[in-house]
C-alpha cells in the first residue's frame, strides 16, 4: 500500500509539532535553573549532587552519541567528549558537526518537498518518482 504524499507530509509536521513541544518545554525549564543554584543545592544535599552528576554523565553519553550519529553521514571527524571541558573545548567541532547536518537536512526537505530536484535517481527508482524519505512517528 503506498502512502500518499499528503499523508507522508502530514506524519512529518505531526513529528515535527512533538519535537518540537518537547524541546521547548526543556529549553525553557532549563533556562529557570540558575548555575549558582545548582552549585547551592550540590553543597546543601549530598543527593542532589549525585543526581546532577549522573544527570550531566547521560546527557554527555546521549550529547557524544548524537555527534558521532551525525559525523557518520559526513566527512567531518566526531570530536572526543568525555567530560565537559571536552563540551567547551571542542565546541568549534560541535558546531561543525550540528551545522554539516542541518545543511544535509535542508537539502533533504528541499528534495523532499520538490523545491529541488535529486540529481541522479538512487538504486531501483524511476526518474520522478518521490520516494518518502521521513520515517512514520516514533511513539515512545
Amino acid at each position: 500500500m503506498r502512502v500518499s504524499t499528503m499523508d507522508q507530509s502530514q506524519d512529518f509536521k505531526s513529528l515535527q509539532d512533538q519535537i518540537q513541544a518537547a524541546l521547548i518545554a526543556t529549553t525553557r525549564t532549563t533556562g529557570q535553573i540558575a548555575s549558582e543554584d545548582l552549585r547551592f543545592q550540590r553543597s546543601f544535599n549530598v543527593e542532589v549532587g549525585t543526581t546532577l552528576d549522573e544527570q550531566s554523565e547521560r546527557l554527555l553519553a546521549l550529547a557524544s552519541a548524537l555527534v558521532k550519529s551525525a559525523v557518520s553521514i559526513s566527512e567531518i571527524r566526531a570530536p572526543a567528549l568525555q567530560d565537559s571541558d571536552d563540551v567547551e573545548n571542542n565546541w568549534r567541532s560541535v558546531v561543525d558537526v550540528v551545522d554539516s547536518l542541518l545543511e544535509k537536512s535542508d537539502i533533504c526537505l528541499d528534495e523532499y518537498t520538490g523545491v529541488i530536484k535529486r540529481k541522479e535517481p538512487a538504486n531501483g527508482e524511476q526518474p520522478g518518482q518521490v520516494t518518502p524519505i521521513f520515517p512514520p512517528p516514533l511513539c515512545y
